[in-house]
């Protein structure tokens, strides 16, 4: 192993300061611990009796958000870093680094203080006239609140699981025989025939019972549980209601003021569909992810909608209800693998393959291009006073927000006394959405209802829509509501349970029926409907079946039948009609480029397998796992 990492020193070296830059661009203060034991809940989880503190993780999660906040900008918020997962990813991939560190102190491969120093000290942000600034190294510390202590060991340990995944990653080889069968894998054609028992109509004739809808509610509750609620009542004060007039003059004193931040650099209005690699599934899992862009491009090509085909296939949820647009871009703010194809793509021109980055395999369409300069004033008028003026009319907002809080918690009548006021009251339910307990960017209104007694008036709440002061009036447990309250959400999912059985069965005796009949007369029958692929493959896809009808097809023997495949629309079940082996003789002109795909496939599918069993072999205890909402 020695030998190994030798070997590969220098492209370490790189790697180390890479790193290293990271965490000078990420590491932000969120507080530190004091000395001492530990409380349980200063800390996310133990690894083998090892914790992992409270303040790593918030370091952790702040990484993960500043990434994502570059990707997404003014569309990332609290609730999407949750729909992304990133607390779960944070606290996993402390929990992995943790058992990955402790398998390399005990294989001496823990990097060593020498290494952290010559590191610490080639990074340019801590240099001044060519050489290492303790001064400037001892002011990034102070600017962030961190001791030298802290920002060491963080680095340590990362830059310690880098070392150890390249010195796996370094001896994985790709053979000419594994070359030749993946080959073989993505160039192998097959044709098939179809049939499709669609759920959707016997969704619509599905009727069920009040007993039905009952027993599917005691079966299932979970499906309903709700969380601990608030019942409440409030108002909002909106800064729209307190909006001014402003003089142009000062709408041009900012402008110029503010000269700089009007400068724009090179950009390009852009829109994509996102389809993520799974962190488990290896090379199959990455080759059906590129399957799907792959016949993204070529669909959009062919003339389809590429918004259509974002809103339809796309999983990045911050773009896909806006036909995966993502508005203007400019250099630096997405991943480099993405701005070197975005950035490359004249007007009107989509990726001619699909573009890899951390995130999956990327469709890339770019609407229109603009140099960089700086804009004119009657183009950014319009947004500086929309600037101004919002920012004098939240102040003026609060200012009566203030004002109106005193008579509204002396009222005995909260509602009464909002109407007197010439205020308009609301009435509501609140869920409590549970969160990783040091979790950020949570829901301030729904902080406020619930640290507040039952009778509590709050203070001004900042919220989207303005400043609001609510009173608690109810608390109510979690719990599952009555079936009165929710009778057609349950009764929908009892009637999709009962179609989607009908289908399967359906589909079960298509199968059943190919013995002695073909597969069109079978499928007549059950009221399937049918046809046929024209030859496909898992570089080139068919045009109508879904990615996981695809596969059972292309894994399925010449004249066999394959089902029934669970999809959205239904159950498919399929016959190979044929299967065409790849011309081998072209293999040579991408064996370069295959080579090196292969060999990425099996070095990340070797580094999970290492990972995967050092975690398996460690005792981890999460104590603060992400709870459902």
């Amino acid at each position: 192993m020695i030998t190994v990492m030798r070997r590969y020193r220098r492209v370490l070296q790189v790697g180390l300061l890479v790193v290293i830059a990271a965490f000078v661009l990420t590491s932000v203060y969120v507080g530190s611990m004091s000395g001492g034991a530990r409380n349980r809940g200063d800390v996310v989880a133990t690894v083998n009796g090892e914790a992992i503190p409270v303040e790593r993780y918030q370091r952790r999660y702040q990484a993960y958000l500043d990434a994502y906040s570059r990707v997404y900008r003014d569309r990332f918020s609290p609730t999407l870093a949750e729909q992304l997962g990133l607390p779960q990813q944070a606290v996993n991939d402390l929990v992995q680094e943790a058992v990955v560190v402790q398998r390399a102190r005990a294989e001496g491969l823990e990097v060593s203080d020498e290494e952290l120093n010559a590191q610490i000290q080639a990074v340019p942000a801590f240099a001044e006239n060519g050489r290492f600034s303790l001064a400037r190294y001892q002011d990034f510390l102070r600017r962030r609140g961190m001791s030298a202590s802290a920002f060491e060991n963080d680095v340590r340990r990362e830059l310690t699981r880098m070392k150890v995944e390249t010195t796996v990653k370094a001896g994985i080889k790709v053979s000419d025989a594994e070359l030749e069968r993946a080959f073989a894998l993505r160039r192998e054609e097959v044709r098939a025939a179809w049939a499709l028992v669609e759920t959707a109509p016997l969704v619509a004739a599905a009727t069920v019972s009040d007993e039905e809808v009952a027993e599917y509610l005691k079966a299932h509750p979970a499906e309903f549980q709700l969380p601990e609620r608030r019942r409440v009542q409030y108002v909002t004060l909106a800064p729209k209601d307190f909006r001014p007039q402003l003089p142009d003059a000062e709408v041009e004193k900012y402008y110029t003021d503010h000269a700089k931040e009007f400068e724009t650099p090179q950009q390009v209005h852009a829109a994509h569909v996102l389809v993520p690699v799974p962190q488990t599934g290896g090379s199959e899992a990455e080759d059906n992810a590129r399957t799907k862009v792959v016949d993204v491009i070529r669909r959009a090509k062919a003339g389809e909608d590429f918004a259509r085909l974002a809103a339809e296939i796309s999983e990045d949820p911050g773009s896909k209800s806006k036909g995966g647009d993502l508005g203007w871009i400019s250099k630096g703010e997405m991943v480099p693998a993405f701005e070197a194809v975005a950035f490359t793509l004249r007007r009107g021109e989509i990726s001619p393959e699909p573009v890899r980055s951390p995130f999956g395999f990327h469709a890339i369409k770019v609407f229109e291009s603009r140099a960089a300069g700086k804009k004119p004033l009657k183009e950014v008028a319009a947004q500086i006073r929309d600037r101004l003026a919002a920012e004098a009319a939240d102040k003026a907002a609060r200012a009566k927000a203030d004002e109106v809080r005193p008579p509204l918690q002396a009222a005995t009548d909260f509602v009464a006394e909002a109407r007197r006021l010439g205020l308009t009251p609301i009435e509501t339910t609140m869920s409590r959405m549970e969160r990783l307990p040091m979790l950020g960017g949570t829901d301030p209104l729904e902080e406020a209802a619930f640290a507040l007694a039952i009778g509590g008036v709050s203070s001004p709440v900042k919220t989207a829509a303005g400043w609001v002061v609510l009173k608690s009036t109810e608390a109510i447990p979690a719990g599952v509501p009555p079936l009165t309250e929710i009778r057609d959400r349950v009764a929908g999912a009892a009637k999709r349970q009962k179609a989607e059985a009908i289908a399967l069965e359906r589909a079960h005796k298509v199968v059943a029926e190919t013995g002695t009949k073909d597969l069109a007369a079978a499928a007549r029958t059950a009221g399937a409907q049918t046809g046929e692929t024209a030859r496909f493959s898992r570089t080139k896809p068919a045009e109508r079946l879904p990615g996981d009808v695809q596969l059972a097809a292309l894994q399925s023997p010449a004249g066999t039948v394959a089902g029934p495949v669970k999809s959205p629309q239904g159950y498919y079940v399929l016959k190979v009609l044929e299967r065409i082996a790849p011309n081998m003789a072209d293999l040579a002109a991408e064996r370069d480029r295959l080579s090196r795909e292969v060999l990425t496939q099996k070095q990340s599918q070797a580094w999970e397998a290492w990972v995967s069993h050092a975690r398996a072999a460690a005792k981890v205890e999460v104590l603060a796992a992400p709870k459902r909402s």
